[in-house]
């Protein structure tokens, strides 16, 4: 984009109204699934309890909103992409339009709310908690598997993925894990709409931090969802979502930001010891040729 103008491509607003719309929908549908699990899972006793009350106080509500947020903001899209090109064929054809289609404001674009909403410190705790609830869960049912007590179903992002083996009766905790598995899955599609819409943000911003921080959080969560592999970047992605966490308790805008902080940090000070010991051997050579 030339430096002055502002807008956005009008086919690439459309598309990304399209995938909003749809992870909106998807979202609404995991959230119907999975309170559908929790009302149905025989558990009894305070954990029980507590386990429900965050879930219909604060998971649920948190994935509602986050499912309504990207509906809306896929409206939103559609309707800037309307007068990105209504503005284009007003200037005679040109292919940007003037800076309403790039947000409010030059520091704002219609990925904000999301990029803010997914930097709440409150949602990044519930997100963590949730992503490292349902890893522990993953493990120990692929470990079950393993020593043929379940059976493992065919894999669906909206449904459990074991079963009571055959003959083996009835395992305790089995729907609790499947349901914990599946919280954590959720916490893995908002991490990758939270992702995909905060390099959206830095791209139309021209802000690279926010673009690697998106990326990243983007892939390693994506990752997750794959065969074999899944297991390492989830936990890739707990690893970077706690790194985050820390980043924004250290003061810092994005996560990529610290990373690179802490790099010159590190070079620097590999810089000078090369320099002290460099110093050294000079002062030793100098007295040993004395």
């Amino acid at each position: 984009m030339a430096p002055g103008i502002f807008g956005a491509d009008v086919a690439q607003l459309r598309s990304l109204s399209k995938v909003m719309g749809a992870s909106g929908n998807s979202l609404s549908s995991l959230e119907l699934n999975i309170n559908g699990i929790v009302a149905s899972t025989a558990w009894k006793g305070a954990d029980g309890e507590r386990f429900r009350s965050e879930w219909s106080g604060k998971m649920r509500p948190m994935l509602h909103k986050a499912s309504e947020s990207l509906r809306t903001q896929a409206k939103s899209l559609l309707a800037q992409a309307d007068e990105q090109e209504q503005a284009s064929q007003g200037s005679g054809g040109t292919s940007q339009g003037s800076g309403s289609g790039a947000g409010s404001g030059p520091g704002t674009t219609p990925f904000s709310p999301v990029v803010e909403a997914n930097g709440n410190t409150g949602y990044q705790g519930l997100n963590f908690a949730a992503s490292g609830g349902g890893f522990i869960a993953d493990v120990l049912l692929n470990k079950m598997a393993k020593a043929n007590l379940l059976v493992r179903q065919p894999w669906s992002l909206l449904g459990a993925q074991f079963g009571q083996m055959p003959g083996v009766g009835y395992l305790k905790g089995t729907q609790l894990l499947n349901g914990l598995s599946m919280v954590g899955r959720a916490a893995g599609v908002l991490s990758v709409i939270g992702g995909v819409a905060q390099f959206a943000d830095g791209y139309m911003r021209g802000d690279g931090y926010a673009m690697a921080d998106g990326g990243i959080t983007t892939v390693l969560a994506a990752g997750s969802f794959v065969p074999v592999v899944g297991p390492f970047f989830a936990g890739a992605s707990l690893a970077w979502a706690g790194m985050g966490l820390l980043a924004k308790g250290l003061g810092y805008g994005s996560t990529s930001e610290m990373v690179v902080d802490g790099a010159k940090a590190v070079a620097g000070a590999v810089e000078d010891g090369a320099k002290a010991v460099a110093d050294g051997a000079k002062k030793v050579w100098g007295w040993l040729g004395g």
